[in-house]
């Protein structure tokens, strides 16, 4: 794939050379007179079809100009977004939703419960073949049949008249109603989605999408811009757009706020310590339901079949260590791969402690006395983010140090990263998980399980397989949560993955930047964001 341009990065360099003399003076005390909140996107958008991205920067740009049913809250509840309301039958395994009346695409055609069908039954194009559709949406009647071009309708989808639908799954399941935010489940207008051809930016301009914001521009690896939705059902948002930069390199981006050319950006935790004395007032934290790890593919490395393999690499890895040389004391260690703040997660758990010599003991167990004869080891990450070089950096010389094992870093381009993952052929990875939906099943069953969809590691445990399934179909309740926590202790001691630290998102947002919605799962679409005067 051709690599992207840097944007800016010349006009920049003299700054970065010379971080004393402009690292530091926030030059934005106003506003920007054209009422245009600018961000730096970290990476070009991987696609336009909301049943195609699999990636969080695409999505917080997507999320802005299309949308489903239903929506996350603040408060980290799900209410009605194109849906007002929803009924659930007895059984559990069939919901009506009720449209909201008056909404229009961006095109001008009314939505009706027919655009709804089509949506789905798009989304399961055997000629698209999306790779995420079965993962949030494989729980509908029919899905698996149209998935794979057996029939040519959705059977579990039902047209009831223009404003109500209803939709049947095969087995109950409580979380079932979380996964219509993700965007697979986002309703696009039949003049600009096509059952044969995956969405474009020019047929996203054109109107697919009912959201707050509409695309009207993209310059491919520079910018996306974003106008506001003056016919939104919910109201015009109070800017009038977004404009959204391509900016891969971590340092540019930091310059380009400091110099007030951008309202918002990530803050690499290397520049906390400066950053909070002369800009304490912009550092802002976000708790997120997120957890970055290291995944073991036992597909592509056969030494990570043996199970004390994999925990000696756990054992050598100092997560506190990490902790406080990366993160600057400001995340958490991850103990299991389900964050805190996800029902179900246990704020006591203990998973695989820093121990050298138990390592060593488990390495030389399976053979690998001293790491001799052992293979090297490639961990593969994403580029762009300095924290993530240091933290490989790091756990590079754990395993070197503690186990005598040779461990190189591969900063990999944000798209072929995603690419190499989906089709398992990376032996080690840094990455993370961040919730598609606050659930545990989100977690355990989808990354974890034999033939979970997100399962990159090829990681199989006949029991977790079995607790995870009677979880998913469970009531809410205690036992339900009894029920993945048993399963957590199994893959926390066989070590598919090694968790590492809970994301907490840290920015600088300038102060005259208001009213941003946030909750777990991310920033919520700007529609209520205000730039103050």
């Amino acid at each position: 794939m051709i690599s992207r341009p840097r944007l800016a990065a010349l006009a920049l360099l003299p700054c970065l050379a010379v971080s004393a003399g402009c690292g530091h003076k926030d030059r934005a005390a106003k506003a920007p007179s054209d009422n245009v909140f600018r961000i730096a996107m970290t990476a070009s958008p991987t696609t336009f079809d909301p049943i195609m991205v699999e990636d969080g920067t695409t999505i917080d740009m997507l999320q802005q100009v299309a949308e489903g049913l239903v929506q996350w809250t603040p408060e980290n509840k799900v209410t009605g977004a194109l849906a007002k309301s929803w009924d659930i039958s007895k059984d559990g395994r069939t919901y009506t939703f009720h449209l909201r009346d008056g909404v229009k695409f961006q095109d001008g055609n009314p939505m009706t419960a027919q655009d709804v069908y089509f949506s789905f039954k798009r989304a399961f194009s055997n000629k698209l073949e999306s790779p995420v559709s079965l993962t949030y949406l494989g729980d509908i009647v029919g899905s698996d049949e149209l998935f794979a071009g057996k029939t040519t309708e959705l059977t579990g989808v039902k047209v009831i008249d223009p404003m109500t639908i209803a939709i049947t799954i095969k087995k109950p399941k409580t979380y079932w109603i979380y996964t219509l935010t993700y965007p697979t489940g986002y309703i696009l207008s039949p003049s600009e989605a096509k059952l044969d051809a995956p969405l474009t930016d020019k047929d996203l301009a054109a109107g697919a999408g009912t959201g707050p914001f509409r695309l009207t521009q993209y310059t491919t690896d520079q910018k996306v811009t974003l106008a506001a939705n003056s016919a939104y059902w919910g109201g015009a948002p109070k800017i009038a757009g977004q404009d959204r930069r391509i900016v891969i390199d971590a340092a540019t981006r930091h310059s380009l706020y400091v110099n007030g050319e951008i309202d918002i950006v990530d803050e690499q935790k290397g520049d906390l310590d400066t950053d909070s004395k002369t800009l304490k007032d912009e550092v802002k934290f976000w708790p997120r339901a997120a957890t970055y790890y290291v995944g073991l593919n036992q597909g592509t490395f056969p030494a990570f079949k043996d199970v004390r393999v994999r925990q000696a690499l756990a054992y050598a890895t100092d997560k506190q260590k990490i902790r406080h040389v990366v993160l600057r004391d400001n995340l958490d260690v991850a103990e299991d791969i389900l964050p805190v703040g996800i029902p179900g997660a246990d704020p006591s758990f203990k998973g695989i402690p820093y121990d050298p010599a138990k390592a060593r003991e488990l390495l030389a167990a399976a053979g690998y006395p001293g790491g001799k004869g052992f293979p090297a080891i490639t961990i593969s990450y994403r580029e762009s983010y300095p924290d993530l070089d240091k933290t490989v950096d790091l756990i590079r010389g754990m395993w070197k140090d503690n186990l005598g094992i040779d461990v190189q870093g591969k900063r990999t381009q944000w798209t072929v990263l995603l690419d190499l993952e989906h089709k398992n052929q990376l032996d080690a990875y840094h990455i993370r998980w961040a919730a598609d939906y606050l659930d545990p099943q989100d977690y355990y069953t989808v990354l974890l399980t034999t033939h979970g969809s997100e399962n990159h590691t090829g990681y199989s445990n006949p029991k977790f397989d079995q607790l995870c399934e009677q979880a998913d179909s469970m009531p809410d309740g205690p036992e339900r949560v009894a029920k993945y926590r048993e399963a957590a202790r199994i893959v926390a001691d066989e070590v598919p993955m090694i968790p590492l630290y809970y994301q907490k998102d840290i920015e600088l947002v300038k102060p005259y930047v208001q009213n941003i919605d946030d909750g777990l799962m991310g920033h919520l679409p700007y529609k209520n964001l205000t730039l103050a005067k």
